[in-house]
Parts: structure tokens; sequence; C-alpha cells
């Protein structure tokens, strides 16, 4: 596509667009833009694919293609929300659910590791949880996949920190012992928020198989949580509506205080991630193929439709 998939330009065009229709205009419109992206997207739509046929075998090649559609969709809207949250000031409305759990990690003594996936909306997410919390939450980031769209999104973080000083954001950047790091930060008392479902550029893999699926998830929240030995708690985000989202915090998969190795840390969470993308398969935004059905070949599905 011109300029590239991950232009800044792209984000540019649409902060235009939003200053100058309504917001409802906006939204009707994102729908048939996703489509056009998903058409020429091609390499993301095979992995999103992927992913879907090895969730959910029974589906023929239009459904995943049909399915591949409504992933490019959501995150479409999600990412308009945000950019409405973040240039328009634009109110979001919560659904927290778990609150029990989340009284209990606000009141932990010690630091407190978050296991998330890449749904919702995690910037807006990490915003409300750092404000209701009270309590310093740091956020893991991946660098954006050009110069362009990194710049940009590290401006709109700086400009996020300083209106939620309770907010924290960390880069892991090729050559940085970010791990040290965080490691560090929990042992002060700290929360740390991490990514656990989608493997990108450098990050180290780990391959574990839960339910018949092979996941392909990131080394590094595991190797911390084993290290650490302190609470992990699951806090997952969807979104129902224009700038409305739920946040699911749930029982701790991991209460501390006992150093459990990382392959029994998987065994733990990939229960509750693959919970919530059968569920949510929708809310799921990874456009690589992390997940394959176990002992079937990568592509088996049936051939894709043509367009």
């Amino acid at each position: 596509m011109p300029g590239g998939l991950y232009d800044a330009r792209w984000t540019q065009l649409m902060i235009f667009i939003l200053k100058r229709m309504p917001a409802r205009v906006c939204v009707f419109l994102t729908p048939p833009i996703a489509f056009v992206f998903y058409l020429f997207a091609r390499t993301q739509g095979r992995g999103v694919r992927a992913n879907l046929r090895a969730l959910f075998p029974a589906w023929s090649a239009l459904r995943c293609w049909l399915g591949g559609f409504q992933v490019f969709r959501q995150f479409a809207l999600t990412y308009l929300d945000r950019l409405l949250y973040r240039h328009q000031s634009r109110e979001v409305t919560w659904d927290v659910r778990g609150m029990e759990y989340f009284e209990q990690l606000k009141n932990e003594p010690g630091g407190v590791l978050v296991f998330t996936v890449h749904s919702g909306n995690y910037d807006i997410g990490s915003s409300l949880l750092a404000e209701k919390l009270g309590r310093c939450l740091h956020t893991v980031r991946a660098p954006e996949r050009s110069h362009s769209l990194d710049k940009l999104r590290t401006a709109e973080l700086l400009a996020a920190s300083d209106r939620q000083p309770l907010l924290r954001f960390h880069y892991n950047t090729p050559g940085r012992h970010l791990g040290i790091d965080l490691y560090r930060m929990l042992l002060d008392g700290e929360i740390v928020a991490v990514q656990c479902d989608r493997v990108v550029m450098d990050v180290s893999p780990f391959i574990a198989t839960h339910d018949g699926v092979s996941y392909t998830i990131p080394l590094g929240p595991l190797i911390l949580a084993e290290m650490a030995s302190l609470p992990c708690y699951p806090i997952l985000l969807s979104r129902f509506g224009v700038c409305c989202y739920r946040i699911d915090i749930l029982k701790p998969f991991h209460a501390g205080g006992t150093k459990i190795r990382r392959e029994r840390l998987a065994e733990l969470w990939l229960p509750i991630m693959a919970d919530f993308l059968h569920r949510n398969w929708d809310q799921w935004f990874v456009f690589e193929q992390v997940l394959e059905r176990a002992g079937c070949d990568a592509a088996a599905g049936g051939s894709e439709p043509s367009v």
C-alpha cells in the first residue's frame, strides 16, 4: 500500500479527518475502509486466518476469511476510539468485572505482575488502571514497525504520561536489558503489565500446547514471573461499542511466594488466554501466526476463497 501499512501518514490522515467530520460519520466509514486494508494487507490477513483456523478447526475457508475481516474491522474501530480519546478528549465508558480481585491487586503489599493480551485498547485501559489503582503502573511496549509511526506514538505516550503521572511506558528495544529493569521494579513493589500472547521482532519465543493447539508466546514474561515469584493477575480488555470497553480482572493464576518454573506458569496462563480468545476472537489483534493446531499442517483447513 502507498506509504506502507505501518506509515504514520495513515494515522495523521485519520486525525485530520476526525477534526473535520462528526465522529459518527467516521465510525460509519471505518468498516468499509478496514475492508480495503484487509484486501491489501495480505500477509497480516493470512496470519489472522491461520490463528482462526487453529482456534476453530471446524470453520470453513470462507468463514475464516470473513472472520479475518471481522478482526480487521474491530481493530480499526478500536484504533478510531483511541484517536477519539487522545485527540478529541472523548470520554470512555467502562464495565469493570472482578472488583474483588481489583481490590486484592490494589492492596498487594509488594510487586505485582499483570498478564494481558493484545485486545481491546491497551493504551486507554492502562490509563484507567493507573488512575484507579493509585499506584505506579509500568507497561511494556514494542517499538512500532516504522520510524514515522514510532515517533508519533512516542509523542502521544509522553503526553499521556504527563496527564497520568502514575503511568509509565517502557519500550522493549533490541540491546536494552529491559527484563532486569522490570525485575528491579517488581522487587521495589511496583506493578508491571506485560502482554504475553505475541512474538514479534527480536522477542524470544516459548512454545506450549493447550487443548490441541500450539501457542507461540513470548518467553520474557514467563522468565520475569519465574524470577520474581510475585502474584500474577490476568487483566483482559474487550470492546463492545464506540468508546465502550470492558475490563475483566481475574483471580491470580499464581499467588506468589513460591518459585514456579516457566513451563508450569505457561500451563496456568494458557487456559485463561485460550478461554478469552474463544469468546472474543474478533478482539484479538495479533496479525502474525502464533497458533497452530497440534499435529496438523499450519496451512490445513482448506484453500482460501478468491476475492
